[in-house]
């Protein structure tokens, strides 16, 4: 693989280890584990609290990849780069042209969410506070990453006192009786492990930001070991006192958590917990379009999707068309919103694949960027962990999809039927271009990536 330059605008580091861990968190922590937990007890009961603890399984591997490669390769829109440069550019392609689908979904949940939890406090109609939300996250996101890392932090406080006001007393709540029978539906308990690991997805925010962050090489890796551990325990404890407060079949809503509060906690405390699910939802959504307009404008960078996407305010430094094709979209699909278990399987299913392939990369970044891998802060030897890694995410890849086709055949169609499509559109962009050119440019790193690895 060869390096080669680039005459795009590039964004500037600009975010530290502080601001980076509170995005992370705070985009871990967010309002997926606020609004599915109620829905998914409602068919599995108490086994969701085994499903979260599955669900970390695939997410550590996820961590793993993430850590290594953006220790080595640190560069915005990570996924994409990684996958096309180190698997294939079809399957790197795969990433940018399917991830408006599952940007639009998350924002789809998480707008969902703050409807629900808003109206424990006012009777506002849903949908009135759906739009309101979306137009927010569009606004906040075209101004720029350092007024959403500031937002972040602010509201990432707020939410990690909601949590520990129902952690905490909850625990004390907690019923034996309530956990009988812990697997009332083996396969509804299969679809929650599914759709689980969609909360753990915030862990791939910094491969998407390696542009923008200090010191990547080594914050990301440092940053991703202290998080997981950290939100892994937040959700066990999370989704134990929730089924363990009281029996599932009382459950089923996506505003569970605070009704469940108020079962244990003084008149106030149901109100703590909406307001953290509120911050979750802000967290949640700030990160969504930050992240994933970074991997289009990345994309477009090598030509493979309308060059428009790579362009950068000049005032606000963001990739504000990028944005803005994310954003605009769930507008008009807000009818599909109340669609959460399928959303999430969505989106769960699409992010893993995308990992696997991540994965397949990570083992071929040894042979075809042989100095990056050396001069990594953190790397692994490819005849032990690095085949451990790739041998573990092709066996949850695999379990995934099984889950998925059989619980949920409409989603796996889906996402199969939008590869095909993927594929004849890239069979066609090929035709409008020079397909040598363009291989060279989707296996090969811009300048500036091999300048801050390597700090020439």
């Amino acid at each position: 693989m060869t390096e080669t330059a680039s005459d795009t605008d590039t964004l500037s580091p600009s975010v530290g280890i502080l601001g980076v861990l509170a995005l992370l968190v705070g985009n871990a922590i967010a309002v997926p584990i606020f609004v599915l937990p109620g829905p998914l007890a409602g068919n599995a009961g108490p086994s969701i609290a085994l499903a979260i603890v599955l669900a970390a399984i695939p997410a550590s591997f996820v961590v793993l990849y993430n850590a290594l490669l953006g220790s080595a390769m640190p560069v915005a829109g990570g996924l994409y780069v990684y996958i096309s440069r180190l698997t294939a550019p079809f399957w790197g392609f795969l990433v940018p042209f399917t991830i408006p689908l599952v940007a639009w979904a998350s924002l789809l949940i998480t707008a969902t969410g703050f409807a629900e939890y808003t109206r424990v406090f006012f009777d506002v109609p849903s949908l009135a506070l759906i739009y309101a939300l979306l137009a927010f996250v569009l606004g906040i996101n075209l101004i720029g990453l350092k007024v959403v890392v500031q937002v972040q932090l602010v509201f990432f406080l707020g939410l990690l006192v909601a949590l520990l006001t129902f952690i905490v007393p909850g625990s004390t709540a907690i019923e034996a009786t309530n956990y009988q029978p812990f697997f009332p539906d083996y396969g509804a308990f299969a679809l929650a492990v599914v759709a689980l690991f969609y909360p753990f997805l915030g862990f791939g925010l910094l491969v998407e930001l390696g542009e923008e962050i200090e010191d990547p090489g080594r914050t990301i890796p440092l940053v991703l070991g202290l998080g997981i551990g950290f939100v892994a325990l937040i959700y066990v404890a999370l989704i134990a006192v929730l089924v363990g407060a009281v029996p599932y079949t009382q459950l089923g809503s996506e505003a569970d958590l605070a009704l469940v509060a108020a079962t244990f906690l003084p008149w106030w405390g149901q109100y703590v917990v909406a307001f953290g699910a509120i911050f979750a939802v802000i967290t949640t959504v700030n990160t969504t379009l930050l992240v994933f307009s970074r991997t289009l404008m990345r994309a477009s960078r090598d030509g493979i999707v309308p060059e428009l996407f790579a362009e950068i305010h000049p005032r606000f430094q963001t990739p504000h068309y990028a944005v803005l094709v994310l954003g605009l979209p769930p507008f008009v699909l807000v009818p599909l919103a109340d669609q959460i278990v399928g959303l999430s399987t969505f989106i769960g299913l699409a992010s893993l694949t995308a990992y696997f392939f991540c994965a397949v990369g990570l083992w071929n970044l040894p042979r075809e960027f042989p100095q990056h891998y050396a001069s990594a802060p953190f790397r692994l030897r490819r005849y032990r962990g690095l085949l451990l890694a790739v041998a573990g995410g092709a066996v949850a890849t695999g379990s995934f999809w099984a889950i998925t086709l059989l619980q949920q055949p409409i989603v796996g169609g889906v996402l199969i039927g939008w590869f095909v499509v993927a594929y004849g559109y890239y069979r066609y962009r090929l035709t409008k271009v020079d397909p040598v050119e363009l291989y060279r440019t989707m296996t090969s790193l811009d300048a500036h990536e091999r300048q801050r690895d390597h700090g020439d």
